[in-house]
């Protein structure tokens, strides 16, 4: 019986480790040094998102990693050219890839939710 409700303790006590972790990614799209836009972000761990404007559409997914870091996959599409960059990120850090011309910038800071 110990042994019973010595696991689920732990496994209550682990419960807010497996939720899944959301993230405010803020970034910073430029061409031959000129910034285009610079939009912001919300997505949940392991799920994509996508923003589309006439002038560009980047998706991107962030995945949960260990010591503070997220994984980055992006495919970032302008003027008919895309570029698919992946990187690991150390949350609340930039992180800088360039391509050509074609430079992405981001910031990734955890989500908390207000009702918190």
């Amino acid at each position: 019986m110990r042994v019973i409700l010595l696991t689920l303790l732990l496994c209550l006590g682990s419960f807010p480790l497996l939720a899944d972790d959301s993230y405010i990614i803020e970034l910073e799209i430029s061409v031959s040094d000129s910034v285009m836009e610079s939009p912001t972000i919300t997505v949940k761990s392991d799920t994509e998102a996508k923003v589309i404007t006439q002038d560009y559409e980047i998706s991107l997914i962030a995945t949960t990693q260990k010591d503070d870091q997220v994984s980055i996959s992006t495919s970032l599409t302008i003027d008919g050219e895309t570029v698919e960059p992946s990187f690991l990120v150390k949350l609340g850090q930039w992180s800088r890839v360039s391509i050509g011309e074609t430079t992405l910038k981001v910031v990734v800071q955890r989500y908390v939710s207000k009702n918190t």
